[in-house]
C-alpha cells in the first residue's frame, strides 16, 4: 500500500513538473538601439524594419558601436557592442528564443548635407 501511494505521488509530481514546461518565445524585436546613449528611431512595418538616426553635417559615422536591447531570450547578429561602419547600411537579424523565428533590420546613419 505504501509503495502504491509513493508511486502515485511520484507520477503526479512528474506530471505537474512536465506540464509546467515553458514554450520558448517567438519574440524577436529590437527594443532599443542606441549609440553613445542616444536612441535611434525604430520604425514599424514590413521587414526589413528601418532603424535611423540623423547626424549633423560632417559627422564621422564610420566606426559606431551600438548598444542593442532585444526581446527577452532573443539574440542579435551582429552583436550589441560590435563596432560597425555606418557610412553604409548595416543589416541586423534578431533570432527569437525559439531559434526559428527571425526579424531583419536595416540601420542607417543619415549625415545631414546642410
Amino acid at each position: 500500500m505504501k509503495n502504491t501511494f509513493l508511486i502515485i505521488i511520484l507520477l503526479a509530481s512528474f506530471t505537474l513538473i512536465s506540464s509546467c514546461k515553458k514554450d520558448k518565445s517567438s519574440a524577436c524585436d529590437i527594443i532599443t538601439f542606441a549609440v553613445n546613449g542616444e536612441n535611434w528611431n525604430i520604425a514599424t512595418g514590413a521587414e526589413p524594419v528601418l532603424i535611423t538616426k540623423i547626424f549633423p553635417k560632417g559627422s564621422n559615422v564610420s566606426n559606431l558601436t551600438p548598444t542593442i536591447v532585444v526581446s527577452n531570450g532573443a539574440t542579435v547578429s551582429p552583436k550589441s557592442g560590435e563596432a560597425k561602419n555606418f557610412s553604409q547600411d548595416v543589416q541586423y537579424t534578431v533570432t527569437a528564443e525559439d531559434g526559428k523565428t527571425t526579424k531583419r533590420y536595416t540601420a542607417q546613419a543619415i549625415v545631414a548635407t546642410e
